[in-house]
């Protein structure tokens, strides 16, 4: 998508070229929504045994499709989503620089890469040019200024913002501050959550043709061989896994500099 030729370009070619500047921003999400479901559906139809589960019938199919989506989203946007990430890695490495003459060095670099990430990213890149006194290429000019990397960071929102407390916490994980998996993360807490609560408060499991019977995974784990209780009903492993989901997912949260 990001380097084919502009000529003879069909329907959604022009539509893709229109969206100029939010092509990596596009590309991320459709890679993590990709992702998700192919997630889903190997978990599911394979782990856990959905397709033999009659309970859960009405959503075999959905899995099914699901899966194929996700599947073809990965194997068609995950390249792409690779390399827009790889210049987001040279943009990177080349707003910590501190040498003017480094700067000129790989400026043609960090402004293609800058163009091609978008709005916010060109503005990153004039700000480094400018707090150097290196003349503004054209492609720059018009792009709002930001004072610098590490305060957008701080003013940017929850999805957005890979600058996580999470990731600070963790300074080895150097994973959680990349865009896709700060994204993943949220949306796997976030839809682990739902669905916790969805099943304690009003159930998810269907027994003689109700769905209104909550899951007890205390004793689904323990191995009992009767583990539904009519919800609303609340167990320790699912208490235990609420507080867990939503304390890392409020450490999700951007990281504010002036905290302790």
């Amino acid at each position: 998508m990001a380097r084919r030729d502009d000529r003879n370009l069909g329907f959604f070619g022009r539509l893709w070229e229109s969206q100029r500047g939010r092509h990596f921003q596009i590309v991320t999400n459709v890679s993590i929504l990709s992702v998700a479901l192919l997630v889903w559906g190997i978990i599911f139809l394979f782990g856990l045994s959905g397709p033999t589960d009659p309970s859960k019938e009405n959503i075999v199919t959905l899995s099914w499709i699901g899966m194929l989506i996700g599947a073809i989203g990965t194997f068609y946007v995950g390249p792409e989503f690779f390399f827009y990430l790889e210049k987001k890695q040279v943009l990177d490495d080349i707003l910590l620089l501190d040498s003017r003459a480094e700067v000129l060095r790989r400026r043609k670099e960090g402004e293609e890469a800058a163009i091609m990430l978008g709005s916010k990213h060109m503005s990153l890149m004039r700000g480094l040019l400018e707090l150097h006194e290196i003349p503004v290429g054209k492609n720059l000019t018009n792009s709002p200024i930001i004072k610098s990397h590490s305060d957008i960071n701080v003013e940017e929102n929850w999805w957005n913002n890979s600058n996580s407390v999470l990731s600070r916490k963790l300074p080895g994980l150097d994973i959680l501050r990349e865009l896709f998996f700060h994204r993943f993360l949220i949306l796997i807490t976030s839809s682990s959550l739902i669905a916790l609560f969805w099943n304690t408060i009003f159930g998810i499991a269907s027994m003689g043709g109700s769905r209104d019977y909550t899951i007890d995974l205390t004793e689904r784990i323990s191995g009992l061989s009767s583990f539904h209780h009519l919800a609303p009903h609340i167990d320790p492993v699912s208490i235990i896994l609420i507080l867990f989901l939503t304390f890392i997912l409020y450490l999700t949260r951007p990281y504010n500099f002036k905290e302790i």
